[in-house]
């Protein structure tokens, strides 16, 4: 990223020194070295500098996700806004879809109540026009296309859908349930008899639960060549990105330039 041009680095905790005095001076010119007696020094020290406006995005290293939430749930420094929902959202490019799709949640929230729905909708269609929709066209997916209380989260569908009439997110399309078929292929909505607004081209998906997310979102890394993906938590004060350790270096930088783009956008 550092290579790229677009972020100035601040690494805190260890480092391999010898690594870095490899790069071009360039390079070295834009990465400053901050060290930690250990992890939890590194996270706290990390999440104080993007609290105190010394940075501007927090990005996780080689430590543990659920440490780091810690830190950033802080109360006298974390990122947490008061009373806000952070969750997480995925940006999917795929070669057979003409648009980039949002993806949420696949990370955070196990089983979202109404109301953090509401907030991940509302995150994914900023999400949305940031990366330029005007207009996000919403999907709420299930496994069918029928509201039924022995599907709870069909009832939360139809809720939204209401609130999202009314005009809650502004210039926004929601329609769910809806399965990915007839959220993604406009002949798919057509085989089945179905109309939606969505017309089967959707920006947004959001799904019912982690499970049916994170499983949505790994294989489509693993099945389709060519995917490419960016991630970060939403909800925060600053942009977080929140990758895995198996994550790929391009998953990486470009979960990164989402977030300077995110920067960018709240800036403007």
């Amino acid at each position: 990223s550092v290579r790229l041009g677009f972020v100035h680095a601040l690494l805190v905790g260890e480092y391999d020194a010898a690594v870095l005095a490899q790069a071009p001076p360039a390079v070295r010119a834009e990465v400053e070295c901050l060290p930690a007696a250990d992890a939890a020094e590194a996270m706290q020290r990390a999440v104080q500098l993007v609290h105190d406006g010394a940075a501007d995005v927090l990005m996780k290293g080689l430590v543990n996700s659920d440490d780091l939430l810690r830190h950033i749930l802080n109360k006298q420094y974390g990122l947490r806004p008061a009373g806000a929902v952070i969750t997480h959202a995925a940006v999917v490019s795929l070669p057979e879809v003409d648009r980039l799709l949002v993806l949420s949640d696949v990370a955070v929230i196990p089983n979202p109540t109404l109301e953090q729905r509401a907030a991940q909708l509302r995150y994914t269609t900023d999400l949305a026009r940031t990366l330029g929709c005007a207009c996000p066209r919403v999907a709420l997916l299930h496994c069918t296309e029928k509201v039924s209380e022995a599907f709870p989260v069909t009832l939360d569908y139809v809720a939204l859908r209401r609130r999202a009439a009314a005009g809650e997110w502004g210039e926004v399309l929601v329609d769910g349930p809806l399965d990915l078929l007839c959220a993604l292929s406009p002949a798919g909505l057509a085989d089945k008899g179905l109309s939606s607004a969505l017309e089967g081209r959707a920006d947004v998906l959001l799904v019912p639960d982690i499970e049916a997310g994170n499983v949505l979102y790994k294989a489509l890394g693993l099945l389709v060549p060519g995917a490419r993906f960016a991630s970060g938590l939403c909800g925060t004060s600053h942009p977080v990105v929140l990758t895995s350790r198996g994550d790929s270096v391009d998953v990486k930088i470009d979960s990164l330039a989402l977030a300077a783009l995110r920067v960018l956008a709240a800036e403007a």
